[in-house]
Formats: structure tokens, sequence, C-alpha cells
């Protein structure tokens, strides 16, 4: 990670290179779309949370934007807005959030402006967050290598990835996601250094991810450390989250919010510069470069692409235990009795047996079909069954309880209790 140390000097933000470790973990392949954006935020926004104002107006380019036409990466948003976003989808998901108030992870950040500190991230949830930067750049360079400039090696040209005047059709705007997948469409421009004579090919690097430089540039959890790298080259940072500041080191106990630090994002942009004119080094399209900003601005030269650790919840965990003995809610599913054994008595549904993870994959045996379905938070009311290849709908919403009804040919079945 990072720059070599004798080969670029050392007074950057990127020196010196060394070696850090990683858990597994699942990265975004595209920035995260306007369309997912709205879709959640729309959601959250019914369920507790708000956001600036300002990322309701991002940049969708020359074209308008709607479901007919192609899909731009989210920007206009401000770290704090994608905090709030990244829990909002694992909710929306049914996976557990990942960023709290406080240090005890009770409660789930949804509203306001806050300080964050590391013990304030639930590492063990299996929910959507920021990359850390030493997992953007992990992601980036795609391969063992660590002394790429760009996520293909060295050199730069317009058919390759979005910058300013690099030729393509929305020049000095975004480009849809995965734009570069061998059907861009490049020109002469005054900096597309002949990408428009060159084979365009599928531009996603090595593990499949596109637009990791260009384009938006991407939020990243870290604080901006200039020091951060300085350590020993030949030791291995296990996992690095970047500084851990206190609110007073972080200056965001002051009133003068430009004192603030501020937070790092990767790629660069579609406003990125990588002339020839320039010191090489100032070019924040190189995967090591490192953008800053304040943690309540909104660019519309800044996105974000999330992940989230390979690991799963456990099931139902966001079951809420009411006043009767064993007797629980879960807000999607309804109520149910834990008996201690490993079936439940659903109230609608007589006893069931469930397993999975989460509210996210969850597989429910019916005592009274004799067979297993498969539904989740985002799917409910709807059940599959692979038994048929066909998806079986809960009616008990529409005062059916214990029915539900199949999606090809609507033939009700009792499969629970109820009229």
């Amino acid at each position: 990670m990072g720059l070599d140390l004798g080969v670029y000097g050392k007074y950057l933000d990127e020196t010196p290179r060394h070696q850090v470790s990683l858990p597994g973990y699942f990265m975004e392949r595209t920035e995260i779309s306007i369309r997912l954006w709205n879709h959640i935020r729309d959601w959250a926004e019914r369920n507790g949370y708000d956001f600036s104002a300002a990322q309701k107006i991002p940049l969708m380019s020359y074209t308008q934007y709607s479901g007919e036409y192609p899909d731009f990466p989210m920007n206009n948003i401000s770290w704090v807005d994608c905090i709030k976003w990244c829990n909002a989808r694992s909710e929306f998901m049914g996976r557990k959030a990942v960023y709290y108030t406080d240090s005890t992870l009770e409660q789930v950040f949804r509203s306001g402006e806050l300080h964050f500190q590391i013990n304030q991230i639930d590492y063990n949830a299996s929910g959507y967050r920021l990359p850390t930067e030493a997992e953007w750049e992990r992601a980036a360079k795609g391969i063992s290598s660590y002394s790429l400039d760009y996520p293909w090696g060295s050199g730069i040209n317009g058919s390759r990835a979005n910058y300013k005047l690099s030729g393509d059709p929305y020049d000095d705007g975004l480009t849809p996601i995965a734009y570069y997948n061998s059907n861009q469409n490049i020109v002469a421009a005054e900096m597309s250094y002949s990408g428009e004579n060159q084979v365009h090919g599928n531009e996603s690097n090595v593990l499949g991810f596109y637009d990791m430089i260009g384009n938006a540039s991407e939020w990243c959890w870290d604080w901006h450390d200039e020091t951060g790298y300085n350590r020993p080259t030949t030791r291995v940072s296990e996992d690095p989250h970047g500084q851990d500041y206190s609110f007073e080191e972080s200056n965001m106990n002051q009133s003068d919010k430009t004192k603030w630090k501020k937070r790092v994002h990767r790629g660069g942009s579609y406003k990125s510069d990588p002339s020839a004119d320039n010191d090489f080094l100032k070019d924040d399209l190189r995967i090591t470069s490192r953008g800053v900003e304040f943690t309540n601005v909104n660019r519309k030269t800044i996105g974000l692409r999330t992940v989230r650790r390979n690991l799963d919840d456990a099931l139902w965990f966001d079951k809420k235990k009411i006043s009767y003995h064993r007797w629980f809610l879960l807000d999607w599913y309804g109520y149910f009795f834990d008996s201690g054994k490993t079936w439940i008595y659903h109230s609608r549904f007589g006893w069931i047996y469930p397993v999975g993870e989460g509210s996210y994959s969850n597989w429910i045996y019916f005592h009274h079909k004799k067979g297993w379905l498969w539904t989740s938070k985002y799917a409910y009311p709807w059940h599959y069954d692979p038994s048929d290849s066909q998806w079986y709908e809960d009616l008990s919403n529409s005062d059916e309880t214990g029915w539900f009804q199949s999606k090809v040919d609507s033939q009700k079945y009792k499969w629970g209790n109820g009229i």
C-alpha cells in the first residue's frame, strides 16, 4: 500500500510503501448508482433517517436521468450522508447495521451530524459500509503487484477512464456506471491521448471492478493523516483503519468547520487532470493518490462504493422482545413464540422451523405444507418454493391469514393458521 519512499520522496502523504493484511470482504463492482441511492434513501426517510438537501440534486451529466436512460454514479453526497445511507441499506436488506452513535453499538446512526471513532463501528455485522483506504487500494490494484500507477499498469488514455477532456460523449461530466465495458465511444479530445485510436476493451480490472479511477471519486472511512503511513516498512499492518481521532483532536468541537479534520476519498474524478504539463505526483487518478474533504461537504465529483464483511448475522438478530414470556416481534414477519427448541410458534403460520442468516436469507419449513420456502425482509410477503420454482404470496395482510397464492396461476393454498 502506498508509494516507494526511495523513488517518490519522503514528504508525500502516500509514502512509504508498506504491507497490509486484510480479512475477506465484498465490494460493489460499480460505483453506487443514482437509482439505487434514491431507492434506499426514499425508504430511509420514511424510517427515521435524514440526509443533506444537496444529495437530492446530483449531477446527471448531460442526459436527463430517468429509468429509461443509463444510470450514473451517485454524487453530491457528503461523507455523513454516505454513513447514514450504508446503515439504511443494511436495515432495508435485513442486515445488521455497522455504524452506531456510541461505543455500546445499540443505537443505529440515522440522523444528525456526528463525530465517529472506530469503537462506534460493529465490524462483526454483515451490513454495508464505506471501505477503508486499504480495502479500496487493494481492490483498485486487483493483483499482487504493488507498483501499479493505474488499475491496468502505467499510462492513461481516454479509452480507459473518464477524466477531464478524456474524449467521451459526456466530457466534463460523469459517464454511466460501467461505461468502459468495450462499448465506450471515444473521440479526439485535448487529453484523450489517442484513446480514440485504441481498441476499446473491457476496462474492468482483473477483479471485475469498474471506474476505480475517474468518473466519481469515492469516499473511504479513514481520517486523513499525512504521517499515517510512517511505520517500519517490514511490519505488516493488520486491517488498518487509519488514525482514530478523538472529538477534540478532530477539531469538530469548534464552530469554525474549516478547522475540522478531513476524511479521505480515492480514485480521482471526471475533473481530474492527468496532463503531462503537471507534476505526475499531483495526478489524483493514480491508485495511491489520496483526496481529502470535510465530512459535511457535498461535491459533485465525489460518490461512493460500498463494502461488507464476508460473514453472516445470527438468524433474526433484529427481533424485538415484547411483554409476553418468550414472545417476540419481527417487524416484517410478525409475532412468534420461541419454544427454546428448534421449532417456533408463529402467530399466523402455526409451528414453523426457520434457519438462515439475519433477516436476509431465511428458509422456513411450514408444518402444514411439509416443505421449505425461502423469504427475506426484502422479498416478503413473497416466498420461493424451490421444489416447483414458483413464488407464493403470503395473503395475511389481505385478511386471509395462513393462505398463500401462486404468482403463476393465482391458485391459493392454506399452509398456516387462520380462517
